[in-house]
């Protein structure tokens, strides 16, 4: 039941529970002994004011911070590590922690972990650790199995024991100031002075970690226009060697070549290429078939002369797939039907204006004033 208040057996009226666990028996009622000044808000915490270490207070306000601003909600787990003998480091943290997140990323891929921990020594031979584990509440709602991982790896990493709080778990919701309030006031007692004097200078007092998600690859998608042929795929499996098509690039050799008939007929212009192949070669066939087809069926009326009918029935759509095709395609030996595809253009149509000419026999740019 939801939002409805339970039958109580005291007079007193109880305030209205959720999933039948009143917030009293959600968060244990622990008594502040002091404040703390965390961005402008006073936080009630249990140490007082002249027993809270001020660094480990703020870096602990900090992390908790961090996590409540990155999510919709958070799970908070408070845990004690006990040791069988003294060490002069922290490295058993270190140790506990290979052996804890991959686990924990094993089986809560989409979550991440930020871990809060001090060392604490009284009057013990060996110094004890208390500890606030973090995760995505979107990802874990109970901590019922990372409860059982945690006592795992830690006996199994320093072979000492875990003590699990009552109620020692928080599931923070954004907005929910109450759950951040008793959870603060919760492990506000990591921040006392009293047990941390006995702990050598040299040796950390807290520390903070934080082990991000395990993001998926994103599959990423062939572009579908190849804007620099030269750089894709498709094009250097098609594209000769450097160097094989230099002589196509000379300008002022080429221009000098096909200077004399740039203003002709394309029947002269047919009759020029036809000196130039071998008719024999299967090649030339394939030139002198593309020329005849472009070309056959654009007769010079005796009454307009050719200057009149350039460019006259070819669309600037046309023109563009011209000269993007002849000028980044052609040179690669990227096939017309395959530049269609990448463009989603008819093979039909474009075959009036594309062909895949020999490099070494024609200058396509030539053709351009009789389309």
């Amino acid at each position: 039941m939801i939002n409805n208040k339970t039958p109580s057996r005291d007079p007193i009226p109880q305030n209205p529970v959720i999933n039948n666990i009143t917030r009293s028996s959600a968060y244990p009622v622990i008594r502040p002994g002091g404040e703390f000044l965390y961005d402008n808000v006073l936080w009630p915490v249990m140490p007082e004011e002249s027993q809270q270490n001020t660094k480990i207070m703020n870096s602990l306000f900090r992390t908790v911070d961090k996590t409540y601003r990155s999510c919709s909600r958070f799970l908070a787990v408070r845990y004690d590590f006990h040791l069988p003998q003294y060490s002069p480091d922290n490295n058993v943290i270190t140790e506990f922690h290979q052996l804890l997140i991959p686990a924990l990323r094993k089986i809560y891929p989409k979550s991440f972990m930020r871990v809060f921990w001090v060392r604490e020594q009284n009057k013990a031979p060996a110094q004890h650790y208390h500890y606030l584990l973090m995760m995505d509440g979107n990802a874990v709602r109970h901590p019922h199995k990372i409860n059982q991982l945690v006592k795992c790896y830690w006996k199994h990493a320093t072979g000492g024991r875990v003590w699990l709080p009552k109620h020692g778990y928080y599931l923070v919701n954004r907005d929910d100031t109450e759950a951040l309030t008793a959870l603060l006031l919760r492990v506000s007692y990591f921040a006392k002075r009293y047990s941390k004097t006995h702990v050598a200078d040299n040796i950390g007092l807290s520390g903070t970690q934080h082990y991000s998600c395990l993001k998926k690859a994103r599959r990423i998608k062939p572009a579908q226009l190849q804007i620099n042929p030269a750089s894709s795929v498709p094009a250097q499996e098609h594209c000769p060697l450097p160097g094989k098509l230099d002589s196509l690039f000379a300008e002022k050799e080429n221009r000098a070549q096909f200077s004399q008939i740039e203003n002709e007929t394309p029947e002269a212009l047919l009759a020029y290429v036809t000196m130039l192949v071998d008719k024999k070669s299967f090649r030339s066939k394939a030139l002198l078939r593309a020329l005849r087809r472009l070309h056959a069926f654009k007769k010079i009326s005796p009454l307009i002369t050719p200057s009149s009918t350039i460019n006259s029935s070819t669309s600037p759509h046309w023109l563009r797939h011209f000269e993007r095709y002849y000028r980044e395609y052609w040179p690669c030996n990227i096939s017309v039907t395959q530049y269609c595809h990448w463009y989603y253009l008819n093979p039909g149509t474009a075959s009036r204006y594309l062909c895949n000419y020999p490099t070494n026999l024609i200058n396509p740019w030539l053709l351009k004033a009789w389309l």
